[in-house]
């Protein structure tokens, strides 16, 4: 994927912006010239076609989404110890960096996989493999906690994440899809965290030692 930088990154940023909020069917190559202020052929000197603009915004988003997941061997360090909001905080992630530009691209491109989410098989792949990906990383991390008794073993991993996964993903979807969403966190989403939070700590073995657990 080739940098973004001068006119080509201002066609992108205003394409995302449009498209986010329009619809993609609904922008035209023409629509982001005249929101910059130039020739609509100027454009075709950074991407051929307005499908080419789409096809970068999610290589941007596969590119970066998976920046600010802490690392499954960190958080496996961490579960030893910690309470279930740390660890709910810990598997949690945000596209949230101190990078304004990056984290406004992300949410809006976000939006754009939701909004095309049943009529474009790229934004349905995406959507997909991300959720998979999360629901492995999430039961990875649980695997741990199970087998160093820091969980009890009867815990079920698995339909843990999935239903994590899944309620954030249809919330997802209700949300981002509508086209009144502007950048922002979702309100509902602390509510949901807290609800998994006290499902978790009905699970976690309290008092246990590292050393203790893993006999």
């Amino acid at each position: 994927m080739s940098e973004l930088s001068g006119t080509k990154e201002l066609i992108f940023d205003i394409f995302i912006e449009l498209v986010s909020t329009l619809g993609y069917e609904n922008v035209s190559m023409r629509d982001i010239a005249k929101k910059i202020g130039i020739k609509a052929a100027s454009i075709y000197n950074h991407f051929e076609t307005k499908g080419q603009i789409l096809e970068y915004a999610y290589d941007y988003y596969v590119a970066h989404m998976y920046d600010k997941r802490k690392p499954a061997n960190e958080v496996k360090k961490l579960i030893e110890t910690a309470s279930a909001k740390e660890i709910i905080d810990a598997i949690n992630y945000t596209f949230e960096t101190e990078n304004q530009i990056k984290y406004t691209r992300m949410v809006l491109i976000t939006k754009i996989i939701y909004m095309r989410l049943f009529q474009d098989s790229i934004a349905n792949s995406i959507y997909t493999d991300l959720d998979k990906n999360n629901i492995e990383y999430i039961v990875d991390i649980l695997t741990h906690a199970v087998i160093i008794g820091r969980l009890d073993s009867n815990f079920n991993k698995e339909i843990f994440a999935e239903v994590l996964i899944g309620a954030r993903s249809i919330m997802g979807i209700k949300e981002f899809s509508d086209s009144s969403y502007v950048v922002g966190q979702v309100e509902k989403e602390s509510s949901i965290l807290a609800l998994f939070t006290q499902l978790l700590s009905f699970s976690i073995v309290e008092g246990c030692q590292l050393n203790d657990c893993a006999q």
